[in-house]
């Protein structure tokens, strides 16, 4: 593949493309790492030709990648600890208090999510459950990237303030919070 046609595509998705490693692994530094093994794994194609679509390779190839450092993190082996350490070390467990609030503030954004109009929780799903971008959601559902970001703020606002609300104590059925409209 010319150089110059592989800085252009570095240059156009390197962000998106770190930003969706960075979903999966919880680590810009990672995600940038991997992203930058992906590129090269295209720039090495040989012909470039084997590559119908480089961007959907480029995604997927890094989707491979993420997977394999997970598989081989879970393989790592442990290192012993010693019992003076160990003692310092608080248990991650949460109580049984942490796990019912948990649980509990996990149904109020479930219902927070169910109560979004129809786009917004579209918008809001293909985001945060399919790790779509804001680009590819607004090809998939043929509205602009600033529609998908005025849905995204708003959804995520709603989401917010249903679980401040929870959390402030207003937990009652007959609590009821305004709805947007469509955009």
């Amino acid at each position: 593949m010319p150089n110059k046609a592989l800085d252009r595509r570095y240059r156009d998705w390197r962000e998106e493309l770190e930003r969706f490693l960075t979903r999966r692994l919880s680590s810009p530094d990672l995600a940038a790492e991997l992203a930058q093994e992906a590129f090269v794994r295209l720039m090495r194609v040989d012909p470039p030709s084997l590559v119908r679509d480089p961007r959907a390779w480029l995604f997927r190839t890094a989707s491979n990648l993420a997977i394999d450092h997970h598989r081989s993190a879970a393989r790592a082996p442990f290192q012993a600890v010693d019992d003076a350490v160990r003692e310092n070390v608080a248990d991650p467990t949460p109580t049984q208090e942490m796990a019912a609030l948990s649980r509990e503030e996990l149904e109020v954004v479930r219902k927070a999510i169910e109560d979004l109009p129809p786009r917004g929780r579209e918008v809001f799903k293909l985001s945060r459950f399919e790790g779509l971008s804001y680009s590819e959601i607004a090809e998939r559902l043929g509205i602009s990237r600033n529609t998908v970001v005025v849905h995204m703020v708003r959804s995520l606002a709603h989401c917010k303030q249903r679980l401040n609300a929870y959390r402030e104590g207003d937990r009652g059925p007959g609590v009821t919070f305004g709805r947007f409209p469509d955009v």
